[in-house]
């Protein structure tokens, strides 16, 4: 069989958009231990970009091998809910995560052989130690955890873009503003949770990394 460069094999094949069918918008996750109040300020974040992941890691991804495997072809089910967007996800992202971070891990031991580097994967959020039976939605921990123990080095929240859109963050509509900001402090509860500077908000259309802790930067 043949095989690709880690950067082809992220970027060759995109997966297939996603088609909505009765959608109903409700909503997003509410919890007494934080609110949208709590986050104050946000701002981009420029220096989390594609070309300066090129910039840094550009020869890591091109000298990588990873045996081929193209994006499945059939047209995936549409969705109406949270539910469904995390059975797309796992059955079109989570596996190719996985794969290109155990390639990149191995095949190049010098990223971890700075103080402080270890090889990491990436799991659901009920792979690492639960904090008050607070679970994000995605993690990604230290490939040599046993599952159910370690940290969460950058928790993930899925959610589908009629519930929240990053565009929201200049929006003058109250309730757009106020949705956007209530997931920003969902996500912002788990990486305080688990002391860690960065997580992230998948929807069916976006990827936005985060780092901060109440003032946000946001890519």
């Amino acid at each position: 069989m043949s095989h690709q460069t880690l950067l082809e094999y992220l970027t060759k094949d995109a997966p297939p958009a996603l088609s909505y069918q009765n959608t109903t918008r409700t909503s997003n996750t509410t919890n007494n231990k934080y609110s949208w109040r709590d986050i104050k300020n946000v701002v981009p974040w420029p220096d989390f970009s594609y070309s300066r992941i090129i910039q840094d890691y550009g020869p890591v991804l091109n000298r990588t091998s990873i045996l081929s495997d193209p994006m499945p072809t059939s047209p995936p089910r549409p969705i109406r809910d949270e539910s469904l967007f995390h059975d797309r996800f796992v059955e079109y992202i989570s596996p190719r995560v996985r794969r290109a971070l155990r390639a990149g891990f191995e095949q190049n031991p010098s990223l971890t052989a700075a103080a402080n580097h270890e090889a990491v994967t990436f799991d659901g959020g009920s792979a690492v130690t639960l904090l008050d039976q607070f679970k994000p939605d995605t993690a990604i921990l230290r490939s040599s955890d046993i599952v159910g123990t370690g940290d969460n080095r950058a928790p993930g929240d899925l959610k589908v873009s009629w519930k929240w859109k990053s565009e929201w963050r200049t929006t003058t509509d109250a309730q757009d503003a106020r949705e956007y900001k209530q997931v920003l402090s969902q996500l912002n509860y788990y990486m305080v949770q688990n002391k860690t500077k960065y997580g992230f908000i998948v929807t069916d259309t976006e990827l936005v990394p985060m780092t901060g802790n109440c003032d946000w930067k946001l890519s």
